[in-house]
């Protein structure tokens, strides 16, 4: 016969070890990028892509899409465990919520977004005639495809999303999590489309005449890096925040498991 002990997770340390850990992966991806990309150690093409932080399908973003991921599965949780004494409406947002950072999880190494966005531009641009209305104005976007039908939809999303945890959050005063976690994201977005202007070389060029670098690669490079790292940490910081607020839906800042003896 089994015996059964109940063991206790205090929340708070839990939390601020995940924090810790995160920031630090998050730093030692930065420093591996430099490492094998500038330094190339190894000097081997396929070993600098597995380090570089400004390609997709690369060790980088595994672990942002991973952490995500895991973002999204604790926001399900946070619908599941208060499920009996929500409105339905309420819950189902929760669950929404959860599945949609999941997804942005599996967008991120998958490039979803990317293909999507060519997808529906090459969709629109086939017909002969000039396209006029909202798809028209859409078009004129200077960046790349994806920002021009698929981050509007992102946006309004993203604005639903924080009208929420507005409610939600700020009686624990955690609304800050979600201020700076999306903060993080909305500029990272911003210089990704910076990135897809077509004079963009013009201005990577100006700044590594003015700083005195001879490697073409530094400034692009170093901007995507910044870009990565800053949707990272967003994530990090939004991740905390939902975390925190899980403890405070499971009746306390510990919980508790079971485990056999």
């Amino acid at each position: 016969m089994q015996n059964t002990e109940l063991k206790t997770i205090d929340a708070d340390k839990l939390i601020r070890v995940l924090f810790i850990s995160c920031v630090s992966i998050e730093l030692f991806l930065v420093c591996s990028d430099y490492i094998f990309n500038y330094i190339d150690v190894f000097d081997e093409l396929y070993i600098r892509r597995i380090w570089n932080m400004a390609r997709e399908q690369s060790i980088p973003t595994w672990f942002s899409s991973i952490q995500t991921q895991l973002l999204g599965v604790t926001v399900i949780c946070i619908g599941v465990i208060q499920q009996k004494r929500l409105n339905k409406i309420t819950y189902w947002s929760w669950i929404g919520i959860g599945i949609f950072f999941l997804w942005i999880g599996i967008d991120d190494f998958a490039e979803i977004h990317e293909k999507l966005g060519g997808a529906l531009e090459r969709l629109a641009t086939d017909s002969e005639q000039e396209q006029t209305g909202l798809t028209g104005i859409l078009l004129k976007n200077p960046s790349f495809s994806w920002h021009t039908f698929v981050a509007p939809f992102f946006a309004l999303v993203g604005a639903a999303i924080t009208a929420f945890l507005w409610l939600q959050f700020r009686a624990l005063k955690l609304f800050k999590y979600v201020f700076f976690g999306f903060g993080c994201w909305v500029v990272s977005q911003g210089l990704d489309f910076i990135e897809g202007l077509d004079d963009i070389d013009i201005f990577y060029t100006s700044i590594q005449t003015y700083i005195g670098v001879d490697e073409e690669y530094f400034v692009p490079h170093t901007f995507k890096v910044i870009e990565e790292f800053l949707e990272m940490f967003g994530t990090t910081l939004l991740w905390v925040g939902f975390l925190n607020y899980l403890a405070h839906a499971s009746n306390g800042r510990s919980w508790q498991i079971k485990s056999s003896l």
